[in-house]
């Protein structure tokens, strides 16, 4: 589908997934075609269909998209607490995860700016002995591009979460 019509919800999602696990989730494809499967808690998006991510320790994601540049990034958001109470109220009240299809760039330094946002977003744990250990050079980041996108549907608990689009795809499965 679409990422464009779809992207301040999409936004949300994402937002959403980083505050409550730290990280999303990125797949790209191995050599022998499997999936490989990385956390990614650096992921930005901005212009509609756009994002980067720092890029710093995932050597094995590198050198898949080095050969391979899709990618499929995958944010589900909530916890117990959040859960529980769309259980009771029998629904969700928003749109619980997204799952993102789209191709990588080619690895590039990080302007200022994206770094200053990087720097913001972890503020917090500037005084934490493992802060420099982890996040003392974010140097490089790499753009995606999405061109389409997926919801994660679970049934009546998210209908109408997205607009008429989850009941015109259960019709064509």
């Amino acid at each position: 589908m679409d990422v464009l019509p779809h992207w301040n919800t999409i936004c949300d999602v994402v937002q959403r997934t980083l505050k409550t696990k730290g990280f999303c989730a990125m797949a790209t494809v191995n050599p022998d075609g499997s999936p490989h499967v990385t956390p990614i808690g650096s992921l930005f998006l901005h212009t509609p269909g756009q994002a980067y991510y720092f890029e710093k320790f995932p050597k094995t994601m590198r050198r898949n998209l080095d050969r391979n540049s899709r990618v499929c990034v995958l944010a589900v958001h909530g916890g117990f607490w959040s859960t529980l109470a769309s259980l009771f109220r029998g629904r969700f009240t928003t749109a619980p995860g997204v799952r993102l299809l789209g191709r990588a760039g080619e690895q590039r330094p990080a302007t200022e700016e994206e770094e200053r946002r990087w720097r913001e977003r972890i503020k917090v744990f500037r005084r934490l002995k493992g802060y420099d250990l982890l996040w003392g050079e974010m140097a490089h980041v790499r753009d995606i591009r999405f061109d389409s996108f997926e919801p994660v549907s679970l049934g009546l608990m998210t209908k109408g979460l997205w607009g008429d689009m989850e009941s015109r795809e259960t019709r064509g499965r």
